[in-house]
């Protein structure tokens, strides 16, 4: 029964909490105690969206640098990288 008084308690922190489960993976438990923390102190629905700005920031910074890396890694083999979008 308290498990559901919790989870209503702090629904937020709950959405919180799956929605890193679902990036992080295997790796949440080893991040588990600061995304509680995290999820009790983002209280409001702006507090959230500015945290998956954080977030997604991120991951599109880190993202672009690793393809910036590998265009850097096959210019010094010799090759041209082009990104280029998706043909629909």
């Amino acid at each position: 029964m308290s498990n559901w008084i919790d989870y209503f308690s702090n629904v937020r922190g709950h959405q919180i909490k799956k929605t890193m489960y679902e990036v992080l993976k295997e790796r949440y438990s080893q991040n588990e105690s600061i995304i509680n923390r995290l999820s009790v102190s983002l209280q409001t629905d702006e507090d959230i969206k500015q945290f998956y700005k954080l977030i997604t920031d991120v991951y599109e910074i880190s993202y672009m640098k690793a393809v910036d890396d590998h265009k850097e890694q096959l210019k010094k083999a010799g090759y041209e990288a082009k990104i280029v979008p998706p043909k629909d």
